[in-house]
Formats: structure tokens, sequence, C-alpha cells
């Protein structure tokens, strides 16, 4: 997680640019069909986390990015991603089955 924080923290600077004005938040939300996103927000999804028994597939695609998370199972297991992925614009998310998942991410909302 150590690494994921360098990573994140390092992509947040890069967003912020000369503008120090800033509000960033952290959250969490279970079996998200939606994640609004406000035109001077974005956000980095850092972690999902998977409960599923049979084989799934999860995409959540925004304006900026595309992310399709696919396991073939045999039994009931927590699946964590890991990868930070920004995006900018309202994030939806699709799924083939039902299943129980986690988002955790970061807004951050540049202020003026």
């Amino acid at each position: 997680m150590n690494i994921t924080n360098s990573i994140l923290q390092t992509m947040v600077e890069n967003e912020l640019g000369e503008n120090r004005a800033f509000v960033i938040s952290h959250h969490q939300e279970e079996n998200p069909h939606r994640i609004d996103v406000a035109r001077d927000e974005t956000v980095f999804i850092h972690k999902i986390s998977i409960e599923s028994s049979i084989d799934f597939w999860l995409e959540y695609h925004s304006a900026t990015e595309s992310r399709l998370i696919q396991k073939q199972l045999s039994a009931a297991q927590t699946i964590d991603e890991e990868i930070i992925t920004r995006h900018k614009g309202s994030i939806n998310f699709s799924q083939s089955h039902s299943f129980d998942y986690k988002v955790q991410y970061v807004k951050l909302k540049i202020t003026k």
C-alpha cells in the first residue's frame, strides 16, 4: 500500500500543477453504478475489492479512462485490484452478473 500511496501522491501533485487551492477527500462506495464527477474535479480510483464465487467481469469508464477487470474463479474469493486510474468526468460501472464490490477513491477539487 505504501507504493500505491506514493504513486497516488505523485499523480495528485501532477494534476495540481501550479494551482495550490484545492480540496481533497477520500471515499468508499459499495456497488456503485455511477460516481458523479464535476467539471472542476478529478477522481483517482486506487482500490477495488470484488467478492465473487464464479467467473466475472467488471468494467468501469469515464471520458478519459476505461478499465476491465476479468477473472475466472473456481471458489469464493475476494480480489483486490490496486491499479490507480485517473478520471475526468463521471464514472460508470457495469458487471457480468450480481456480485459485491467496493470502490475506494480520492476526489480532488480545484478551488479558485
